[in-house]
């Protein structure tokens, strides 16, 4: 049992989207579209990142492509955390967040509400 007092957790969402729910979320909620879409073989994708990762070097910007972003796509992260324990409810699933999100920043026009720069 938890104190008086703040209590500081890393929350992580529960349960764990896996990339192919991710994605097919994210389609859905986008484009209105079922499933994962078109896959490409790993080394394929991680050619397509090198060369984002060359025009970024010769255009000397960010790209929202590159190696490792490709690379963490592909790969499988879980977390763990004792938020659980605390009692606190989330108001949104993971996917309902998600969706939130998508539309938020992708659908709806925001553009008169403040912005929050994270990177």
């Amino acid at each position: 049992n938890l104190g008086p007092g703040k209590h500081i957790f890393n929350y992580i969402d529960k349960p764990d989207l896996n990339m192919n729910d991710l994605v097919s979320v994210a389609r859905k909620t986008l484009f209105n579209k079922r499933g994962v879409g078109i896959r490409l073989p790993k080394p394929l994708g991680i050619m397509i990142g090198l060369s984002f990762d060359l025009l970024s070097r010769i255009l000397n910007k960010s790209l929202p492509v590159s190696s490792i972003r490709v690379k963490k796509f592909m790969s499988t992260t879980q977390f763990s955390s004792a938020a659980d324990q605390t009692g606190f409810i989330p108001l949104y699933s993971l996917s309902e967040g998600l969706k939130k999100t998508l539309r938020y920043e992708f659908i709806e026009d925001n553009s008169h509400k403040p912005t929050f720069e994270t990177e």
